[in-house]
């Protein structure tokens, strides 16, 4: 580990030599009561006012200067909170990459690091997912620094702990790990930083590269982390013991562990009165309806026609009479034409979105239907089928169930009902086998915890809720995600 010279020249050579010459590397060196000063920083994430405001303007104000305390006197000079002394020219030109200020004093053989970073961000806007009518209307940045005030402005909790670490050996990401001391569970929180100290991505670019590393041993569709955007939704979890991973440059955090339960939650669930309240139950029957409709409609028409009512066998058979492909073909190319519109709708303009979901689902199909190319029931199924799955409000959860909708969509095309109730088995099988970093996927279901039912199927009142300390039930000795 290189040491900072005593000559000051040399400690700025060696720091523009480190970033490559770069022409935004700003030196400048200052006599200060007879004694040399060097001055490095980066022009485009340094804060040009506060280097000259605040760390020039009382230097060049200071009269007397001795070589014993000269280290100790600038830093009493200088008028920046958050400045520390090093000795290591490594650690020193990697705090001058994050938008630090560092002043080399001839004669001493350390440096101080000021921090005058400015890193450009933008202005707080209302979340893109997880929308809600009723609540809190403010998202996440791109910003860490940003994204933990604004989890503090809702816990003010002395209990909350913020542990800041560095991933990436290119990028050198600032990876933040969130949680109350008094509530959280020790057995996950050390799993969660050793499963941190393991990734070994030599760049970090957004928080789902940490949450893949995290949870690629277990091969599965469904997400086994919570990722929001939203600060209360962040802070409602903090307060049940959960941990939050806050990664710089993303505006999504990472909450663990996550259950399957809470994906079928919404934020608004909290703010409307928990009477007669069966707005999650509805989301949660659209879920499951989303995933075996298709199937149904599938097994019904080629295995079980005897189950269909009379009346409406009798239309779909004259409608088949009039469609030159089978039911399979219909089904496949719908769910294909419906995701392709999904995904390019995504990547268009806002003004252009709605004209194009109107003419390449509602006119396309309908034409398609007219036409005798398909028939009508089938786009009926599809269609009500995706419309459905919106109502999941965690989007990455129900993206989960597109390949699980295709694997029942060949069950049922190949052994009818009894494929669908195979499929079940084995979906039932495969999630009662999944942890969220040692906590059952499930939970509280199964394994039955009684007093976490209470915000599950339905929610109770908040006082039931909010002042009841929740206890994860984790599987010792087992290896989880």
């Amino acid at each position: 580990m290189k040491q900072i010279s005593t000559i000051v020249e040399m400690n700025l050579f060696y720091a523009r030599q480190a970033l490559h010459f770069n022409k935004e590397v700003i030196t400048r060196t200052v006599s200060v009561a007879g004694l040399a000063i060097g001055m490095v920083y980066v022009d485009t994430i340094a804060s040009k006012d506060v280097i000259q405001n605040h760390i020039m303007r009382p230097l060049l104000q200071l009269r007397s200067l001795s070589h014993e305390d000269a280290v100790l006197s600038v830093m009493n000079t200088i008028e920046i909170a958050d400045a520390q002394v090093l000795s290591s020219m490594e650690e020193a030109v990697a705090e001058l990459t994050n938008g630090k200020t560092l002043l080399f004093i001839e004669g001493t053989g350390s440096c101080i690091v000021a921090d005058t970073s400015d890193w450009k961000d933008r202005s707080l806007a209302p979340p893109q997912t997880q929308r809600v009518l009723k609540g809190p209307q403010i998202g996440f940045t791109e910003l860490a620094k940003n994204n933990l005030s604004l989890i503090k402005r809702v816990v003010k909790n002395a209990d909350l702990v913020i542990e800041e670490q560095s991933i990436g050996e290119e990028t050198q990401t600032n990876v933040s790990v969130v949680y109350l001391a008094e509530k959280v569970d020790t057995e996950i929180l050390r799993d969660v930083k050793e499963r941190l100290a393991a990734i070994e991505l030599s760049a970090i670019l957004d928080s789902s590269y940490i949450e893949e590393v995290m949870t690629d041993k277990q091969q599965t569709t469904f997400p086994l982390v919570l990722v929001t955007e939203r600060p209360d939704v962040t802070a409602a979890h903090l307060l049940e013991g959960k941990i939050v991973i806050v990664c710089d440059g993303s505006p999504n955090v990472i909450i663990v562990p996550a259950l399957f339960i809470q994906f079928l939650q919404s934020p608004e669930d909290y703010y409307e009165p928990s009477f007669l309240e069966w707005t999650r139950l509805l989301r949660i029957l659209s879920f499951v309806v989303s995933i075996y409709l298709i199937p149904l409609y599938i097994a019904f028409t080629l295995f079980h026609p005897e189950m269909i009512p009379s009346e409406l066998l009798i239309n779909l058979a004259a409608q088949r009479q009039v469609v030159p492909l089978p039911v399979l073909a219909e089904v496949l190319l719908f769910m294909l034409m419906f995701q392709i519109v999904l995904e390019s709708s995504i990547r268009l303009p806002s003004g252009l979105t709605l004209a194009f979901a109107i003419i390449g689902t509602i006119i396309l199909g309908q034409s398609a239907a007219q036409a005798g190319l398909v028939q009508l029931a089938t786009l009926v199924v599809v269609s009500a089928t995706y419309v459905l799955n919106f109502a999941v409000p965690v989007q990455p959860f129900a993206n989960s169930v597109k390949t699980i909708r295709y694997l029942f969509v060949f069950l049922a095309s190949t052994f009818g009902f009894y494929g669908i109730m195979l499929g079940t088995i084995a979906l039932v099988i495969h999630l009662c086998s999944l942890q969220s970093f040692r906590v059952p996927y499930l939970s509280p279901i199964m394994p039955l915890h009684i007093p976490d039912l209470k915000d599950t199927f339905v929610r109770m009142s908040l006082k039931k809720i909010v002042n009841t300390k929740k206890k994860y039930k984790t599987e010792q000795n087992q290896p989880s995600e």
